[in-house]
């Protein structure tokens, strides 16, 4: 038997109305205890995915209309010029509150990049400081080395003067 995807989803819709009919009938039965098989589980599952999917697609469509009707209304006033009305006022006070939002997210926006540059500083403050140790500590070793050596040179001349006094 050839599977395409229209035979598919005629089998899955009659097998779903059938589901459908079936808890039904199982709801007007009162006190049975029905078992619930595998399939008959996946079935429950099914239907309800795809009563789940033409909820979603129900919204959309209103949703869509919805909008379709709100954009063809500013169309109208646009075209005809005509005064504001209630309609109006209600956009306005969506502008203003997304004016709102939109001042509020700029001024955290900003709020952050202050506290940004505030880490920046620091971190370029500790580096600093951190360069400086480092620069203190390496000329503290150039001076023990030149005590070191002029002290190995002073032991150095003291043997050279022992020696000479002993040969």
């Amino acid at each position: 038997m050839d599977l395409d995807n229209r035979r598919v989803r005629k089998r899955s819709l009659l097998l779903i109305e059938q589901r459908r009919k079936h808890n039904k009938s199982s709801l007007k039965k009162s006190g049975v205890d029905e078992e619930y098989g595998e399939k008959k589980n996946l079935m429950d599952e099914s239907l309800e995915l795809f009563d789940e999917e033409e909820q979603k697609k129900e919204d959309y469509k209103n949703k869509s209309g919805e909008e379709r009707k709100h954009r063809e209304d500013i169309r109208k006033r646009a075209l005809a010029n005509l005064t504001p009305t209630k309609s109006d006022e209600d956009l306005r006070k969506v502008s203003r509150k997304s004016t709102f939002v939109v001042t509020y997210l700029k001024e955290k926006t900003e709020a952050e990049i202050a506290t940004k540059q505030e880490e920046l500083t620091l971190k370029k403050e500790e580096l600093k400081l951190e360069r400086d140790r480092f620069e203190l500590e390496k000329q503290e070793r150039v001076q023990r080395l030149e005590n070191e050596k002029q002290n190995n040179k002073m032991l150095m001349e003291l043997l050279a003067k022992c020696l000479n006094k002993w040969n």
